[in-house]
């Protein structure tokens, strides 16, 4: 008797997908707000998200305030310790003499600029409470962008320097009365590693914090009121820019006012702090190119009468230069838009929510039976059945039960 078994058909095919790919998707999505705008936004705008509530500038502003004020307060109790303890004033006529207009000091200017850098982080900070990167308060990208910012310092130098020599001689002043003093050197030091980190703060803490807490309040859905948006942040905070300053002559407040505004503009215009911070950095030093060779107690008198029309012609040249920037900015294709943010990746199921209907299957989309071959025949098909054996009687024998 042959052992070989009888040919076998051929295989079944495999079993299709345990869904049809062309069955709808089930209708859930991650429950999801951006903290970055959904549409293009400009600078000004960036924290009027869809994670926006009206408490946040609220709360915000209230933090940086306390903050700000908190820093202003430790730098000033530092710096009269310091000029306490050193001899050059007395507890008691530290505070009439500068509220006098003199009695500045060194260590008053360089707790002052500490102070004023202390504005970085805490606007960080408040960026944080709108839930966004601390990067977005540089940038619209997300980054501070270092060779715009150097080219900004490159040509905005050249400016400043022939301003500040015209208007040293046309005041009247020229270079009279500059010599070397017991201050020269701490405050050659202190306007190089502290000024720059001023002039930022001051930028961080107006442009990049007021400016934007009060713009984000408004809807950034179109372009009219972005533009509101932008002047009335922009006119807010030149407005306490101003009154920072402390000044009660009417030309400088002008200046004040003005020069804030300039720096709003450059930054709608080039979408972050860059630009405007390379302004104040060389308008500051080159202010005080020849501050430690001359006498500084009187460096904070702007009582009324300390200003005078001249002024004006600094904002000419605050116009010139912020026109050359952003016309710059429009020919290098700079961004001055934020980018939407990428929808997220759909999150476990814990994390979803249904947002429509449950879908009812297609009966279109699954294939009809003809599509499937029929079962191969199978290898015993005619082969005659096995006759039961038989017992010696001629019974059929019968397997016992199990």
């Amino acid at each position: 008797m042959s052992t070989a078994r009888p040919p076998m058909g051929p295989a079944y095919p495999p079993a299709g997908p345990a869904h049809p790919p062309t069955a709808p998707a089930y209708p859930f999505q991650q429950s999801h707000e951006s903290a970055l705008p959904v549409l293009p936004t400009r600078y000004h705008g960036l924290w009027h998200s869809p994670r926006w509530r009206v408490w946040r500038p609220v709360v915000g502003a209230l933090v940086g305030g306390v903050l700000w004020f908190a820093a202003s307060t430790v730098a000033f109790v530092v710096a009269m310790v310091i000029d306490v303890a050193s001899g050059r004033s007395t507890a008691e006529e530290y505070y009439p003499s500068l509220a006098g207009g003199g009695g500045f000091t060194p260590a008053l200017f360089i707790a002052n600029n500490v102070g004023l850098a202390c504005s970085i982080p805490i606007v960080w900070l408040v960026a944080r409470l709108h839930g966004q990167p601390i990067g977005f308060v540089h940038s619209v990208i997300g980054r501070f962008r270092w060779r715009w910012f150097g080219w900004c310092l490159a040509v905005l130098l050249p400016i400043w320097i022939v301003f500040t020599v015209a208007d040293a001689f046309l005041e009247g002043g020229g270079l009279d009365g500059l010599a070397v003093n017991g201050d020269t050197v701490v405050l050659i030091l202190g306007i190089l590693l502290t000024t720059p980190l001023q002039c930022a703060g001051e930028e961080w803490f107006f442009r990049g914090g007021i400016n934007r807490l009060v713009a984000g309040c408004f809807p950034q859905r179109t372009k009219t009121l972005g533009i509101v948006s932008a002047l009335v942040g922009g006119a807010v905070s030149s407005f306490c820019f101003m009154l920072a300053h402390m000044a009660q002559d009417p030309w400088l407040n002008i200046g004040y006012f003005c020069f804030g505004a300039a720096a709003c503009l450059l930054c709608y215009c080039t979408g972050g702090l860059e630009a405007s911070t390379a302004m104040h950095i060389i308008n500051n030093m080159t202010a005080m190119a020849l501050m430690p060779f001359s006498d500084i107690s009187h460096m904070m008198d702007r009582s009324e009468g300390t200003g005078s029309p001249w002024s004006l012609l600094q904002l000419a040249v605050i116009a010139i230069a912020a026109a050359l920037i952003c016309r710059r900015a429009r020919a290098r294709g700079l961004d001055v838009v934020s980018g939407p943010e990428p929808a997220p990746a759909p999150g476990p199921w814990p994390q979803a929510v249904m947002t429509g209907a449950w879908p009812s299957p297609d009966p279109a989309s699954f294939p009809p039976p003809a599509a499937y071959p029929p079962p191969a025949p199978s290898p015993l098909q005619g082969v005659p059945p096995v006759p039961p054996t038989v017992d010696g009687a001629g019974a059929p024998q019968v397997e016992p039960p199990r």
